[in-house]
């Protein structure tokens, strides 16, 4: 099988995964009259999601990196799937909130050893690209359920959703057996006595290559989940009809994976990954502004949120191309995204939460652009700080 192909079909698992973020958002109504959920128990379900990630994102990561990439990644989709199909035959609350967990256990798991994954079947010369490429996985997958899924309630109900996502995921799991057949060295290194997870753990943690990931991670994921969770309020206040509102925001999230794929073209090219940290960072600020702090008419405001998001997916394109760099190790790489992950769940455990304490205490959304353009500064300070870092290894 070709490069292209193996690679292509190891960003394809990350998409299948994501495909659990988007099912959910245009189900909420169908889950609480199914459930009889309450808006904070159903806005748990979206929460849950994260909790894999924030909690145990490093050692799932040393667990792909002591036991094999390729099997972690085949269990976490074999996870996901298995946990579509009993979210979509739950009949009683506490069933779909297992579901729930076992599904993101099994995105962690999946995600954690895709950049290791391409490493082994790009050329070294365009793995920066890919990995660029690699952190479009989100919100491709997201995007297409937003789509997607309204048109599937309207037809079979919302438990079609689930068993869509399920069915996919256990396809991919015949593709990474193809993509990716068993070799000698993984083998060995699930057998052998090689690194602990503890000692790899201590290796990443003691690194300043992986917290600068980490830290940049997390305020990313606290300023996009900031922004576009509450992107709903742009439309209600312009009388958008709440359909053409889903399409909209469907659209802004997949004008993510552009800067995603942009990031990995112009690493490519040998633009400093610091540099396209510090712009974007920049460009974010200004455009929070637009969308949540300015008064302007509504085409504005949506082309501004529509650049905040491409330009935002320049960040973690960035930072996902840097792991086999800053990792500090070649057996830590999936550590090392396993720690990104982490800062990532917490920032977007966090940001909500943080937002509406704002938004509560002002009266109104005016200021989400102030906590938005905060995570945006400590991004820029991260990219001055790794540019120090590559200037000291070029040294």
């Amino acid at each position: 099988m070709r490069a292209e192909l193996r690679a292509a079909i190891t960003v394809g698992a990350g998409v299948t995964v994501a495909l659990n973020f988007g099912k959910l958002p245009p189900a909420l109504a169908e889950l609480r009259a199914a459930f009889g959920f309450t808006l904070v128990e159903v806005s748990w379900l979206t929460s849950l999601l994260m909790f894999a990630g924030a909690t145990l994102g490093i050692a799932g990561g040393s667990l792909a990196d002591r036991f094999g990439h390729r099997r972690t990644m085949l269990v976490g989709l074999t996870l996901v799937g298995g946990a579509g199909l009993i979210g979509a035959f739950a009949d009683r609350p506490a069933l779909m909130f297992a579901s729930r967990i076992v599904e993101s256990l099994g995105m962690l798991l999946t995600v954690l050893p895709g950049p290791a994954l391409l490493s082994r079947c790009v050329p070294p010369e365009r793995l920066r690209g890919w990995l660029g490429g690699w952190s479009a996985y989100m919100p491709l997958g997201m995007s297409v359920m937003l789509i997607v899924t309204p048109w599937l309630i309207a037809s079979f109900g919302w438990r079609s959703a689930w068993v869509l996502t399920s069915i996919c995921a256990l396809l991919w799991v015949l593709l990474i057996l193809r993509a990716h057949p068993s070799d000698a060295a993984e083998s060995a290194r699930s057998q052998g006595p090689g690194v602990s997870l503890l000692n790899l753990m201590a290796l990443t943690l003691r690194s300043p290559g992986p917290w600068l990931l980490a830290v940049g991670f997390l305020f990313y994921a606290a300023q996009f989940l900031g922004a576009f969770s509450f992107l709903p309020t742009v439309y209600r206040e312009s009388g958008i009809d709440p359909r053409l509102g889903g399409a909209l925001t469907a659209i802004a999230v997949l004008g993510n994976a552009l800067g995603n794929f942009a990031s990995g073209h112009l690493l490519q090219r040998g633009i400093p990954r610091s540099t396209l940290l510090i712009s974007a960072a920049g460009v974010i600020a200004i455009m929070a502004w637009v969308v949540y702090g300015s008064a302007a008419p509504f085409a504005l405001r949506y082309s501004a949120a529509l650049t905040l998001s491409i330009v935002s997916g320049l960040v973690p394109g960035a930072l996902f191309a840097s792991v086999v760099a800053y990792a500090p190790d070649p057996r830590a790489v999936s550590t090392t995204v396993g720690w990104m992950q982490q800062g990532s769940g917490i920032g977007q455990a966090l940001s909500l939460p943080t937002i509406a304490v704002i938004a509560q205490w002002h009266g109104d959304w005016s200021l989400t652009w102030v906590a938005i353009a905060g995570c945006a500064l400590v991004v820029a300070m991260v990219g001055v700080a790794m540019r120090r870092f590559d200037a000291r290894s070029a040294h």
